[in-house]
């Protein structure tokens, strides 16, 4: 089945690299089924009528001075029932590429810290411990599993260069010859305040969100399903058709999904949707964020304390803010 839009190469700028293969599979997958469910729901001419779009625009998005016209003449025949739902299918197709390109970043960036803390600590298993005495520039005194991570980031590989992850803060800290002390005593201070805030043109749909979170889970099982089968030699597996069957399904229910509200949001209606980061993002997040943080800083600092476990706080505007939300009242505040 041919893709609609751009093809992968085109559509995301990534690197030509065998870690990359994986991604642009789960593209051209992605795209097939969102055509098929398209030419099933709306027929031949919405797909014909997308085609044609996407073929007078450039692979950067942008049309030619040449070809401006003809594309505000193809959208000026539209009526607006074909408006509606040639914008629709647009706006699903970039929203499901983010959900893969998302996917595939976090899952290539959990088998880096995976790879790294694998090296250091059998880079452990083989080193006596390090005399702390010494001056922490000295051949002998690199912490466990810094030599490592020094050599993974001489390496080509991009994903373990990236800066602002604890795995490349401590050691950058320890080049950079910040003292250990310094160190153990921000961490000791170590408070960090989160303030949430909300705008009703903001809020999706709890049920856009389950959706969305369903398909990156139906990605999980796909993943899982094509190692297990590749690592024993068979060419597929009826646990990948299923799981791709499953996000056909989820791609064909979204589609029939409203995404508006068929309401106006009420000020109680943000705080809802606000706490739903702290069922479904955030209980699960920050445990996760201590703990890499603490992996982190036992490699290249393992004699320092880690930070206390109530670093990180929350705080919300949600219900609060009179200056903009002129529906906020003393009765609502107290509610919430």
């Amino acid at each position: 089945m041919s893709s609609l839009l751009q093809s992968s190469e085109q559509a995301i700028q990534v690197p030509s690299s065998s870690s990359m293969l994986l991604l642009r599979h789960r593209i051209k997958l992605v795209e097939e089924l969102w055509e098929s469910v398209l030419l099933s729901e709306c027929g031949q001419e919405l797909v014909t009528l997308l085609k044609k779009l996407r073929d007078l625009c450039s692979p950067e998005g942008q049309t030619t001075d040449l070809d401006k016209s003809t594309v505000v003449e193809l959208i000026e025949k539209l009526d607006l029932n074909d408006a509606i739902r040639a914008s629709r299918a647009f706006a699903l197709y970039f929203q499901l590429m983010n959900i893969v390109e998302q996917h595939y970043e976090q899952r290539e960036q959990q088998l880096a810290r995976q790879a790294t803390y694998k090296k250091s600590h059998t880079n452990d298993d083989q080193q006596n411990e390090p005399n702390t005495e010494q001056h922490h520039n000295s051949e002998n005194s690199h912490p466990v599993g810094v030599k490592q991570l020094e050599k993974t980031w001489q390496g080509s590989d991009p994903t373990y260069q990236k800066a602002g992850t604890y795995q490349w803060l401590f050691p950058y800290l320890y080049q950079q010859n910040m003292p250990p002390a310094k160190i153990q005593r921000l961490l000791d201070n170590l408070d960090i305040r989160l303030v949430f805030t909300a705008h009703p043109t903001e809020i999706v749909r709890h049920t856009i969100r389950r959706k969305q979170r369903r398909i990156s889970g139906i990605l999980h099982q796909l993943d899982r399903a094509e190692e297990a089968y590749h690592a024993v030699g068979f060419s597929n597996s009826w646990e990948a058709e299923t799981a791709t069957e499953q996000l056909h399904e989820e791609i064909r229910l979204w589609w029939r999904t409203d995404e508006l509200h068929q309401f106006k949001p009420t000020v109680l209606d943000e705080v809802d949707y606000t706490l739903h980061y702290f069922q479904e993002v955030l209980f699960d997040a920050i445990p996760e964020l201590s703990l890499r943080l603490n992996q982190a800083l036992e490699t290249t600092f393992p004699h320092l304390r880690p930070p206390k476990n109530r670093f990180c706080y929350f705080g919300s505007w949600v219900g609060s803010d009179r200056d903009g939300n002129p529906s906020v009242t003393p009765q609502v505040t107290w509610q919430t």
